[in-house]
């Protein structure tokens, strides 16, 4: 929360830009957004660089004016209520240069772990790839509650993901950050916070926008265009808007960075026994498989280390110096090396998004408004997420038709008659899921006043989501066992399958497994599905409506006290759903698409109050109480009850504390509750086969009996704003979350080792093969049985100053800001067994510190911002025991590890921009770069084993991955 200048209030007129700005925000607070609208959450940074320049050229001796931000339900200008709120400007966001919104909400410090499409390149099993959700305090993004103007949206997954680049983003104003939580004010989700859209519903002119970017290593091309157009009409009775743009995103298929071609990864120490003090794990580079190559590799047996080239060459492979299956040291270690080839996970994907807004609003009298306003947003995009691999498991008989006779002569020799291969599958497709989505929202409301206190709003919305998903390139099980079981024809000397001997109608297309460019399409078209590919189309549908007054029924000596309430009613429901026959049955690698449907309704009511207690006293320059409570009754789960109340202290004018207690809480998604089984393809240890490795499907149900998961929030802070210093302003907050009966997903290995161990009722959830140990299905579904406990403080600061204030004459203005989040605790219990991720800096957790700081300096017509972005080093697990020698024994909680440091990293970032009148036409040129210094991110080495040999060393969730970014472009207003 932080107190800005923005020039004298009698001149502030005169510029049209901050005019703009302060109306935007103050119209937002009488009438429409709902969380930048209904009472002061205190003053803040908007941090709008243009704006401050433009002021400044017009009143040099600025004054300080108070922005409200808010945060509640209740209309209270000015009032500082005891929640924190961190602000984007249009300018600041503008400044980032990027076409996805995301990119420059992401820099504020309370948001960590968010999903990108930078994140989600391996991911094809849940349709979730390429989507933007945001997660504040690390909490998940699922315990983020998005808001457009206060009024929620549909979600953009099945798993109830928002996709934030589907706002209209050229309407944005502003983006309001509501930390802690908000379930009394806003409804379920809203744990970790609120991130609210701010659209600029009184736009009148006509602006565009152009730009293009790229990354200086020649990848990553994205463009972005869009055209806004707003006018009143009917003598300002009614007000037209509409949006409208297109933005485009190349993919980058292969990972060539350099960082991610050295091997880094973590392998089994081969002499590493419990009592010799060595570490278990090591941290090494040039690591790579062992069990796997392109053209396939033995991996048992006397034949082991025999390997297939182009056209099924064999050759023998070198393991190098250290080997523990399925991962090496060394040798021939970039032959098999998969990170940065077309079977490793791509570094970002391609997507082209088109959107339209359109909004109308009618004064219906001086003191009713109608409104109506319709918004669509497309969105295709693709991802190259993974090869299909196998690590061994491929069993090849004698008498396999394709066997090269040398190796056949070999086997024969040693008297064998079966071995194991693994492979990278080179002569298959690369799994590659495409997803075109398509969010429709609908809203229908009216606002308006009752006298001069009270004020009134309703609203029905319908938001509805296509979601079609597919994803080309994936193997059928049952066809591949098939296929691979290539035998000579005895009646015409043809290859034919085994299995078509006995039955000859069954299709089946023989495939070999041995070599590179040594398979036909046939081959390759039957076990990728015959014809049939993976795929679903599923539609979401969200109907609300909502009816709230707020005002002021009466006045103590300190103020007037403040009231809201409301009643609102939401349908979330899943449905015309279809998918192809194959995930029915589970066949496909990863688990499949099926389709899903369910719904579940809620009702709801509640009361917001605003108290003053005291004013213009001693030691009590201003003492306020506010309180919340909201009654909730969910269709699937019965009632449940939140509630929050706030006290803010001002001894004087300079000082202000703040403190909030909460009780909120998050319902289950309708994936959590109606899933039939999306999910992947995990690599399992199988201990009824010796702790084989196996790759199985693990799909992920749902469970109707899930019941709210519930939260205590608590936050107290300090806000400084001395009189000896204007333009200055200080926060610090500390907060925690305590939740309880939070919804957990068992892993599948968890449910493996349960069921062997004697846990029947972890048995249900497994299906072997016929007649067989091996694993076929583990089937996961979630349950209300983890806590978890989140511990931070954060750090606000800004400072704007005039260049004339400390050098006579000298033009333009200054603003400083800083924004820190100090994470001291992100710990999940589960089963007695506590793991606690603050400062693991991989994708579990977030890091100790996340902070950025900028200065802007701004003229009438330039303005240039440096921003720096940090992270604080830290650790990959808060349990592991890092050690050369002399360690102890390791334990799956405790592992002993050669290393266990992540280094931190700071990013500088330069935004330029010049303006010029051209014929009564405002046109702005632009330059932004990201990542100046080019830097490399941290190496985030995988762990051994699985399919961890494909992933990229970094955590793209909290670092920069695609290096140095630019983007140049224009603005024109007309």
């Amino acid at each position: 929360m932080i107190l800005i200048d923005s020039g004298q209030a009698q001149n502030h007129r005169r510029s049209l830009v901050l005019e703009r700005m302060v109306a935007r925000t103050l119209k937002t607070t009488r009438r429409a957004g709902r969380i930048g609208g209904y009472a002061a959450l205190g003053m803040m940074s908007l941090a709008s660089h243009s704006a401050w320049s433009q002021a400044a050229a017009v009143a040099a001796d600025a004054a300080p004016v108070e922005v409200v931000v808010t945060g509640t339900r209740i209309v209270r200008d000015g009032y500082e209520a005891p929640t924190p709120v961190s602000v984007l400007g249009v300018e600041q966001i503008q400044s980032f240069g990027s076409p996805n919104i995301a990119d420059a909400v992401n820099t504020l410090p309370a948001l960590s772990g968010s999903v990108s499409p930078a994140t989600s390149v391996t991911t094809a099993s849940t349709g979730n790839s390429n989507i933007n959700a945001l997660n504040l305090r690390a909490l998940g993004e699922n315990r983020t509650l998005v808001l457009i103007d206060g009024q929620r949206s549909v979600a953009s997954s099945l798993s109830g993901l928002v996709d934030v680049n589907l706002i209209p983003q050229d309407l944005i104003s502003q983006v309001e950050v509501v930390t802690g939580g908000a379930s009394a004010v806003y409804g379920s989700d809203a744990l970790g916070g609120v991130v609210n859209f701010v659209l600029d519903k009184k736009f009148t002119g006509m602006k565009t926008t152009s730009q293009y970017g790229s990354t200086t290593h020649g990848d990553g091309d994205n463009w972005m265009a869009g055209a806004t157009f707003g006018t009143p009409f009917a003598d300002g009775r009614g007000h037209f808007i509409f949006s409208a743009s297109a933005r485009q995103q190349s993919v980058i298929p292969i990972n060539r960075r350099d960082w991610n071609l050295k091997g880094w990864q973590f392998m089994n120490n081969p002499g590493y026994t419990p009592t010799n003090g060595q570490p278990q794990r090591l941290l090494l580079d040039q690591v790579s498989v062992s069990t796997g190559i392109a053209g396939g590799i033995v991996t048992n047996g006397p034949l082991r280390g025999t390997a297939f080239g182009v056209g099924g060459q064999p050759y023998t492979f070198n393991f190098g110096d250290l080997v523990t299956d399925p991962d090496m040291r060394g040798g021939d270690w970039e032959l098999s090396q998969v990170r940065g080839t077309r079977a490793g996970a791509s570094l970002l994907g391609g997507s082209r998004t088109h959107s339209a807004f359109m909004r109308v609003s009618w004064d219906l009298t001086d003191d009713v408004n109608i409104y109506f306003q319709a918004a669509t947003a497309r969105d295709k995009n693709r991802n190259y997420a993974f090869s299909l691999e196998d690590t061994g498991s491929i069993q090849l008989n004698v008498d396999n038709a394709f066997l090269p006779e040398s190796v056949r002569q070999a086997m024969l020799d040693r008297g064998v008659t079966t071995f194991r291969l693994g492979t990278m599958h080179p002569d298959l497709d690369i799994a590659t899921p495409v997803n075109d989505r398509r969010v429709t929202r609908f809203v229908l409301g009216a606002t308006g006043s009752l006298g001069d206190k009270w004020e009134w709003d309703a609203y029905y919305q319908r938001g509805v989501s296509d979601l079609h998903v597919m994803t080309e390139g994936i193997w059928v099980n049952s066809y591949l066992a098939l296929a691979y079981d290539a035998v000579v024809n005895p009646a015409n000397g043809t290859i034919v399958c085994r299995s078509t001997l006995t039955d000859p109608g069954n299709g089946c297309v023989p495939y070999n497994p041995m070599g590179i460019g040594v398979n036909s399409q046939a081959a390759r078209d039957y076990v990728q599905g015959n014809g049939e590919k993976m795929w679903r189309y599923q539609q979401l549908t969200q109907d609300v409506a909502a009816v709230s007054l707020s005002g002021s029924p009466f006045a103590t000596w300190a103020g007037d006290v403040s009231v809201a309430t409301g009643v609102e009613w939401r349908k979330e429901w899943i449905g015309k759903g279809e998918n192809d026959a194959i995930s029915d049955r589970f066949g496909w690698w990863v688990g499949g698409y099926p389709s899903t449907q369910g719904s579940y309704d809620v009702t709801e009511g509640y009361v917001e109050t605003v108290i003053p207690l005291a004013k213009d006293l001693p030691a009590l320059k201003s003492l306020d109480v506010s309180g919340a409570i909201r009654v909730t009754e969910y269709s699937t789960s019965g009632s449940v009850e939140t509630w929050k109340a706030g006290l803010n202290w001002a001894p004087l004018d300079d000082v202000r504390f703040r403190a909030t207690l909460s009780h909120d809480i998050r319902a289950p998604n309708l994936e959590e509750l109606f899933s039939r089984g999306s999910g992947g393809a995990p690599a399992v240890t199988n201990p009824w086969l010796g702790n084989a490795t196996e790759y199985i499907t693990s799909p992920r149900l749902g469970n109707t009996e899930l019941t709210p998961e519930k939260a205590d929030g608590f936050g107290a802070g300090l806000v400084l704003t001395p009189r000896v210093l204007p333009g200055f302003a200080l926060s610090v907050d500390y907060w925690s979350v305590d939740i309880e009966d939070a919804i957990g997903l068992p892993t599948t290995q968890d449910i493996i080792d349960n069921c062997y161990q004697g846990q029947t009722a972890f048995c249900s959830a497994i299906d072997f093969y016929p007649d067989t140990d091996s694993l076929f299905v583990v089937r996961r579904t979630p349950f209300n049985y983890t806590s978890q406990v989140a511990r931070g403080v954060d750090y606000e600061t800004s400072y704007r100053f005039d260049v004339g204030d400390l050098f006579d004459g000298a033009p333009g203005s200054v603003q400083l800001r800083a924004l820190a989040t100090n994470y001291k605790r992100n710990a999940t219990t589960t089963e007695g067994i506590v793991e606690d991720t603050a400062g693991m800096n991989t994708s579990y957790g977030p890091p100790d510190w996340k902070w950025n700081a900028s200065i802007a300096y701004a003229l009438e017509s330039f303005n240039a911002t440096v921003t720096a972005r940090g992270i604080s080093s830290g650790v990959y697990d808060n349990d592991w025991i890092e050690c050369s020698s002399n360690c102890p024994t390791s334990t799956t909680k405790y592992v002993t590890v050669s290393d266990n440091d992540i280094d931190g990293a700071v990013y500088f970032d330069l935004a330029l921009s010049y303006g010029v009148d051209v014929g009564g036409m405002e046109v702005e040129g632009f330059l932004n770069v990201r990542n100046i210094t080019d830097k490399d991110p941290a190496i985030v080495a995988a762990n051994p084993g699985g399919f961890n040999y494909t992933i990229a060393p970094a955590n793209a969730r909290l670092y920069d991955v695609l290096g140095r970014t630019f983007t140049v472009g224009f603005r024109m207003n007309l």
